[in-house]
C-alpha cells in the first residue's frame, strides 16, 4: 500500500475516516495520522460536502466495486486550501465483520488538463475549418490558452517587419493590449520565437524588457510560448497572471507548451488551406474567362457582323436601328472584356490600382446618391497611369460623384476611365435635371478645370442628351504633374 501513487482512504459506515496509505500526503498535503478520525468530507471542497454526504448514504445501501462519480467532475481540496480534479475508485470490504469503504484516490490534474488540450484545440480546429478571418482564430487561440491554465490574460504576438505585434488577445485590457507593438530586438515574445524556448516572467510590471502596454496594466507571473508549425513559426503566445499570483507551474508550463505547438500547426493547415481555396477559384476564374472570351465574344462579334452585312441591305429607318443594336453590341462586348480583366486579377491585388481606387470612390458615393453609379474602365488604366495621375483622377472624380450628389437628382450614373493615345480620360454622365446656363456656386468645376490645364489637359461640362450632364476630364499621360502652390 506504501508503495501505491494512488491514496488508499479507508472509511467506516459512518464516513469516518480509519486508515490513510503515506500516498495520501503527497496528493492532499495531510500525513496519514492528520486525517485518520476525521470525515472524509474533510478532503472535499466546501460546495461539494452535502451532496458527496448524499451520495455516500446511498453507495452504502447497495455497495459495489465502482469509479465514483461516473459523469461527474471530481474535486479535493489540499492542505494550503487550493481545490484540485481527482479520480475515485470505490471497494466496499469488511474488516471485523463489520461494512468498511475504500477510495483509491488519484490527483486527475494531469488527466483533465489533456482533455483539455484536445478540447481547446478541436474548438481552434472548428474555427479554422469553418472558415474565420485570422483575427479570429488567433482570438479563439488565446481565450482557450487562457482557460486552459487559469491566465487573467493572453495575447498572441506576430511579427511584422522588426516588430513583435499583439494580433489578439483575450482577458483583462485585451482591448487596451490589442496592437501594441515593440521592436523584435528587445522583445521576449520574438526570443521565445527565436530559440522556440518558453520564456518566464516572474513579475511582468517590474520587468523592463515587456511590452510597455502590459507593464501598465500592473500583470504579474507570465510565460512566452512559441508557436512553432512545420513550416515555422506562427508566432508567440503570451499567458499571465494578476501581480501577486503564483507563477505557472511545470504541469501548466508543458499543458501552454503542447497546446501552442498543436494550435500552431492547426492555424498553419488552415492558412494552407485557404492557400488551395484560393488557387482553387483563381482557376474557376481562368476557365470562366476563358469560356467568356472563346465562346461570347466570338458568337457576338458573329452576331455583329451579320448584322453589319443585313444593314446593307436594309433601307431607313431599318438601318438606323440595326447600326444601334450594333453599337450596343459592341459597348457589351467591352464590358464582357472589363470582366475578363478583372476575373484574371490575382486575388489580393494591388488596393491601390485605379481600378480599385475608383470603385472605392464609387462604393462611397453609393450611400449619398442612392445608387451605385455603374463604372467601366477602356484600355490598360492599371498598368499605364502614374501615381502622381491618380491622385488628380481620384479628386476629380470625387468633386464629379459630390456635384451629382447635391445638384443633379440623377437617378443613374456613368463613369467611364479610358486610356488610349497617350491620354487618361474620364467621363460622368448622369440622367439628372442638368445643368442651369448659371455661373456655378464653389469651387469644384474651377477645381477639376485646374488641375487639367495645369496637366495639358482639358476639362469640359456640358448637357447631355436627353436629359442630365456630362463631365468629361482628359489629360496626357506624360504630362502628369503638380498644381502650383
Amino acid at each position: 500500500m506504501s508503495a501505491s501513487p494512488d491514496a488508499l482512504v479507508i472509511v467506516d459506515a459512518d464516513g469516518v475516516i480509519e486508515m490513510a496509505s503515506p500516498a495520501i500526503e503527497a496528493i492532499f498535503g495531510y500525513r496519514p495520522e492528520e486525517v485518520e478520525g476525521r470525515s472524509v468530507e474533510f478532503l472535499l471542497p466546501d460546495g461539494y460536502r452535502d451532496r458527496h454526504r448524499r451520495h455516500r448514504e446511498m453507495f452504502a445501501r447497495a455497495p459495489e466495486s465502482r469509479p465514483m462519480g461516473v459523469g461527474q467532475d471530481l474535486f479535493g481540496r489540499r492542505r494550503d486550501g487550493s481545490v484540485f480534479p481527482v479520480d475515485v475508485s470505490l471497494a466496499p470490504t469488511v474488516i471485523d465483520g463489520r461494512p468498511r469503504y475504500g477510495a483509491f484516490v488519484r490527483d486527475a490534474t494531469e488527466r483533465r488538463r489533456g482533455q483539455d488540450i484536445f478540447r481547446f484545440v478541436s474548438e481552434v480546429s472548428r474555427v479554422v475549418i469553418a472558415g474565420a478571418p485570422t483575427g479570429d482564430l488567433l482570438t479563439n487561440t488565446a481565450r482557450s490558452a487562457r482557460a486552459l491554465v487559469g491566465a487573467l490574460a493572453a495575447w498572441v504576438s506576430v511579427q511584422e517587419g522588426d516588430h513583435m505585434v499583439v494580433a489578439a488577445a483575450d482577458g483583462q485590457a485585451s482591448g487596451f493590449l490589442e496592437g501594441a507593438a515593440v521592436s523584435s530586438e528587445f522583445s521576449l515574445a520574438a526570443r521565445a520565437v527565436r530559440t522556440n524556448q518558453i520564456v518566464e516572467v516572474l513579475d511582468m510590471e517590474a520587468e523592463p524588457a515587456v511590452l510597455a502596454e502590459a507593464r501598465r496594466v500592473g500583470f504579474g507571473p507570465g510565460l512566452y510560448v512559441p508557436m512553432q508549425a512545420e513550416d515555422g513559426p506562427v508566432g508567440a503566445l503570451v499567458l499571465c497572471r494578476a501581480k501577486g499570483d503564483e507563477p505557472f507551474d511545470a504541469g501548466e508550463r508543458s499543458a501552454a507548451q503542447v497546446f501552442a505547438s498543436a494550435a500552431a500547426i492547426v492555424l498553419a493547415l488552415g492558412s494552407a488551406r485557404a492557400a488551395v481555396d484560393r488557387m482553387r477559384i483563381t482557376a474557376e476564374h481562368e476557365r470562366i474567362a476563358r469560356d467568356l472570351h472563346d465562346t461570347v465574344i466570338q458568337r457576338l462579334f458573329g452576331l455583329g457582323m451579320r448584322l453589319q452585312a443585313a444593314e446593307r441591305l436594309a433601307g431607313e429607318p431599318v438601318a438606323e436601328r440595326i447600326r444601334s443594336t450594333v453599337d450596343a453590341i459592341d459597348e457589351v462586348i467591352r464590358e464582357i472584356r472589363e470582366t475578363i480583366f478583372d476575373l484574371n486579377r490575382p486575388d489580393g491585388a494591388d488596393e491601390s490600382s485605379v481600378r480599385s481606387l475608383v470603385r472605392d470612390l464609387v462604393g462611397e458615393a453609393a450611400e449619398t446618391l442612392g445608387f451605385r453609379p455603374r463604372v467601366a474602365f477602356r484600355g490598360p488604366v492599371d498598368s499605364a497611369v502614374p501615381d502622381e495621375l491618380t491622385g488628380h483622377l481620384q479628386a476629380v472624380l470625387r468633386e464629379a460623384l459630390s456635384n451629382v450628389s447635391r445638384h443633379a437628382r440623377a437617378r443613374n450614373t456613368d463613369i467611364v476611365v479610358t486610356v488610349a493615345d497617350g491620354s487618361l480620360s474620364l467621363s460622368v454622365a448622369d440622367d439628372g435635371v442638368g445643368v442651369s446656363g448659371q455661373p456655378a456656386a464653389g469651387n469644384g468645376l474651377t477645381n477639376m478645370e485646374e488641375r487639367a490645364s495645369s496637366l495639358g489637359g482639358r476639362c469640359s461640362v456640358g448637357r447631355r442628351h436627353p436629359t442630365g450632364t456630362l463631365l468629361q476630364w482628359e489629360v496626357p499621360i506624360g504630362g502628369a504633374g503638380r498644381l502650383p502652390g
